[in-house]
């Protein structure tokens, strides 16, 4: 039952991060001139959105039992945060059409955006599943 800790944080860290994300496009958007502090607060925001799921992993394999599970017990979790991973991904790159009748320096900083953001938001998912094969295996 731990292991949906690893899940909890990898859901915590993808819904915040699209978050973050989704209100510095908007900013961006209707600020062009601003992307600059935009950025800086983008990284700021995530790095608190990162925060907790960050602790929720370490704790989650730090209070882990000393012997391994089943395999089987890991299925369910993994393929929640594949889903969010997919989710994530299908999420990001759907918010490319907004950007289609700006201008191309702000197109081009909004794709390095979206990428960076895609980086970010599946780094925790990615963690936790190796956690929790770590934990099983």
């Amino acid at each position: 039952m731990y292991l949906y800790i690893f899940v909890l944080a990898a859901a915590i860290a993808v819904v915040g991060i699209i978050g973050v994300f989704r209100s510095t496009v908007d900013n961006v958007l209707t600020e062009p001139e601003k992307i600059p502090q935009y950025m800086s607060s983008f990284f700021t925001k995530v790095a608190l959105v990162e925060f907790l799921p960050i602790v929720m992993v370490v704790l989650g394999f730090t209070f882990s039992p000393g012997e391994p599970l089943e395999m089987a017990d890991a299925y369910v979790p993994i393929a929640i945060i594949a889903v969010l991973i997919v989710f994530n991904m299908f999420y990001i790159f759907s918010q490319r059409s907004p950007a289609g009748n700006v201008e191309q320096d702000v197109k081009q900083r909004l794709q390095m955006l979206i990428f960076l953001t895609i980086a970010l938001a599946n780094s925790i998912p990615f963690i936790a599943i190796i956690f929790i094969l770590l934990t099983v295996l």
